[in-house]
């Protein structure tokens, strides 16, 4: 065993994070327990309390007090070792008034049977104590009793282990540790230092354009363990007083986890306000441990929740001021359900108002909801926020919110939260037709931006603010550009230059230093090949005080200019005029010579091919008997099941188009059309019935008049899809001709319908 002095020199400061013991073990108490500890043997603290005992001292005077508690340090010498398992007595010594701490230390069977030998020893003390207390005073006293392991440690962890093992006692006894609050703290502990825990990340999505904003970080305990659930896990912290270690141990595993993001991309992290503003927490790890990561405090968002409540607000708007100083921005998470009022928020000012799903779940079917979040993306707009719609599961809940102007959202209907970042389902969907990746490309613009490029001044990083300062007051254009041997490194506007140089004190800080410290080194850059469509998705999805920056171009990471948001905007404006003119006003489905254009693109291509013919057979009697209104709303189920169709059993890049009136076409691959027909020809057989009266139904045909004018009896509406297969390159002649012949062989069979052309590929 290690003396006093071997002991204070082997341990030193204790490195334990968040976490100072040494005025702890200036404590007398602390100290005798340390210097009995035997380090690598497994021991326990052993604490029993006279309870209300200050109160007794006072009724029955100092010498009745001192009495009592001769007697109970020579009962614990006495009784103790028996009584837990014959272990050695280590140390004995008095706590606070009226208690006593013994440290015990004997192999495994001490540490298994802990509790019972405790409680043995409490019954023991009760008997023989209370024989006298009852002498003295005529009643017996209340005892408790609390105990804790310490594990077998070096010398160097030592202190934190006996401390540790104080406390816990100390809880135990007093009952605000329970038994099996006692069993799991080691458990929680592990996961909490090693740590086990882990992180996964949900996706928060921009609702309007299908990029991704963020990532908001998840903890996760160990798989079958019972920390494995959040909820259990942070209530045993905060049961236990370890918040504040447990979130510092997810903040950092939330950070190693992330790995790459693009750039204007936001890690969300959620942390309580009491945690923020702790003094430990703002020591600079956190910077450091970014840095590590390649991250920056911009990357970063704090998640407050309102679920907590904030118990000095002043104080912890200083600390926010502290953060945002730094770059980090600020989140009010699950609004609507929590302490923050709206004077509050509007104080704070956060960059993003996240809204609980409460409010979310049904919004499409309910009015006061959609009144209240309505309301609140007015109010966000107003204080300088956007909202974020939290637990969208539906796609009636996405559109609904879509429609109502929310910015950003997650939740399962998006993408679940995964170790791995997952990728959202609508990331690439066309939220017009939403058929998927291929019809996306006509309802955008697929020039390229190298089209609109435009030069701008480049500076190397070494080049002094005033320098770059006299450049833009010149330049036709209002960026300039910090490069590196024609790489771009960062990008300054003159409206954000002139911002610093305004500030007090601002051109004495920079105007003679390099433009690198005021340069945005996280300017939105894209490759020159970048559709202009997705150029402006991702422009529009930055901050707000970056909306209007130019967009820096390269070719294969070489600075080839830049592209203005204005100019970007009106190149959209007039290719969206055009395409306007291929886009069919009834279904929204690509049509004329865009549709030409991509049957003919398919069928002259090498790869096999197969193109649907889809035509409503009988389609104006059912027009002249029940209006056009109606037909109109049958056009738009055949519509919506060819999509459903595509979505179900095609691939990806499936086209739905619509030639006009009841005809439609659907280009696919040879090995998923028939699969895709039959799917067609089932739901038009269960739903077409349904749009005619129950008489019609039942007689099966409708009086009308032919397209030759005459009267006469046609039956109800089927449908008829030919399939022809371009195995090689052909023409669209071709495959129009062809189609014709099988569209009509398909018409001359009754009900609904499909054949495949069998003959050999057109050429």
């Amino acid at each position: 065993m290690l003396s006093t002095a071997d002991k204070s020199n082997a341990a030193g400061p204790v490195p334990h994070p968040g976490i100072s013991f040494s005025d702890r073990l200036e404590h007398d108490l602390g100290q005798s327990l340390y210097d009995a500890a035997e380090p690598g043997k497994p021991m326990a603290l052993v604490l029993v309390c006279l309870n209300s005992f200050t109160l007794f001292s006072r009724l029955y005077g100092s010498e009745a007090a001192a009495r009592v508690l001769d007697r109970l340090q020579e009962m614990l010498r006495r009784l103790g070792p028996k009584s837990m398992g014959r272990a050695r007595l280590l140390a004995l010594e008095a706590d606070d008034p009226g208690s006593m701490v013994m440290m015990l230390q004997d192999g495994p069977e001490l540490l298994t049977h802990l509790m019972e030998r405790s409680l043995v020893l409490r019954a023991a003390l009760r008997q023989h104590l209370n024989k006298e207390m009852i002498q003295i005073t005529g009643q017996s006293l209340a005892l408790s009793i609390g105990f804790a392991r310490v594990e077998p440690a070096p010398p160097q962890r030592l202190p934190e282990l006996v401390y540790r093992a104080l406390r816990d006692a100390r809880q135990v006894a007093e009952g605000s540790l329970d038994v099996k609050s006692m069993n799991l703290l080691e458990e929680f502990r592990r996961l909490v230092e090693q740590p086990l825990l882990h992180s996964v990340y949900e996706p928060i999505v921009d609702l309007q354009s299908g990029q991704v904003k963020g990532w908001e970080a998840l903890a996760r305990g160990p798989k079958d363990d019972y920390f494995h659930s959040p909820e259990v896990m942070f209530d045993f912290a905060d049961e236990v007083g370890a918040l504040f270690h447990l979130e510092k141990a997810c903040l950092g595993q939330a950070i190693r986890g992330v790995g790459a993001m693009e750039p204007n991309q936001k890690l969300f992290l959620n942390i309580n306000p009491e945690t923020l503003a702790d003094p430990k927490f703002r020591d600079g790890e956190t910077l450091r441990l970014l840095a590590d990561y390649g991250l920056t405090p911009q990357d970063v968002v704090f998640e407050i929740t309102e679920r907590h409540s904030i118990s000095d607000f002043s104080q912890f708007h200083r600390t926010m001021q502290h953060y945002r100083a730094q770059g980090f921005s600020l989140a009010i998470d699950d609004m609507g359900t929590g302490y923050s009022g709206l004077m509050r928020i509007a104080f704070l000012r956060p960059e993003f108002l996240k809204v609980d799903m409460s409010l979310i779940r049904g919004i499409d079917s309910n009015p006061m909801q959609r009144a209240l979040v309505e309301t609140l993306v007015t109010f966000a707009e107003k204080v300088g926020g956007t909202l974020i719609a939290e637990g969208i599961e539906t796609a009636t809940e996405f559109s609904s919110l879509r429609g109502m102007g929310v910015r950003y959202g997650q939740g399962y209907y998006l993408a679940r939260p995964a170790r791995a970042k997952p990728s959202p389902k609508i990331s690439r969907v066309n939220f017009r037709t939403g058929q998927g990746e291929a019809a996306l490309q006509y309802n955008q613009c697929s020039l390229p931006v190298r089209n609109l490029v435009e030069q701008a001044p480049q500076v190397g990083p070494q080049a002094t603010v005033r320098e770059v300062k006299e450049i833009l007051d010149k330049a036709p254009i209002s960026g300039c550009l910090v490069v590196d041997d024609g790489r771009p490194l960062g990008l300054v506007m003159s409206h954000n230059l002139d911002r610093i140089l305004g500030t007090p004190f601002g051109s004495s800080l920079y105007y003679d230093r390099d433009v690198s410290l005021v340069m945005d080194a996280q300017a939105l850059m894209v490759e020159s090949s970048t559709p202009v469509q997705q150029v402006a998705e991702k422009a529009m999805a930055r901050e707000k005080l970056k909306l209007y920056d130019h967009i820096v171009v390269t070719a294969q990471g070489r600075a080839l200019g830049v592209v203005s948001v204005q100019r970007m905007l009106d190149a959209l404006a007039k290719v969206q005029v055009e395409m306007a003119k291929g886009v069919n006003p009834l279904t929204g489905l690509p049509g004329g010579v865009v549709l030409e254009q991509e049957i003919e693109q398919r069928s002259a291509s090498e790869e096999q091919a197969s193109i649907i013919y889809v035509d409503l057979d009988h389609f104006k009697a059912y027009n002249d008997t029940y209006g056009f209104e109606a037909g109109d709303r049958m056009i738009r189920m055949l519509a919506d099941v060819l999509q459903w169709a595509v979505r179900r059993h095609g691939n990806p890049a499936d086209l739905v188009g619509h030639v006009g009136g009841d005809d439609f076409v659907v280009a696919t691959t040879p090995n998923k059309a028939e699969r895709l027909c039959q799917a067609v020809v089932r739901c038009c057989a269960r739903l077409l019935p349904s749009f005619y009266d129950a008489e019609h139904r039942r007689a099966g045909q409708v009086k009308a008049r032919g397209r030759d004018g005459k009267p006469g009896v046609f039956p109800l509406v089927s449908i008829s899809l030919g399939i022809v297969d371009c195995l090689s390159s052909c023409s669209l002649l071709q495959v129009s001709q062809r189609a014709a012949e099988v569209k009509c062989y398909a018409k001359s069979r009754p009900g609904n319908v499909y054949v495949r052309d069998r003959r050999r590929s057109p050429k």
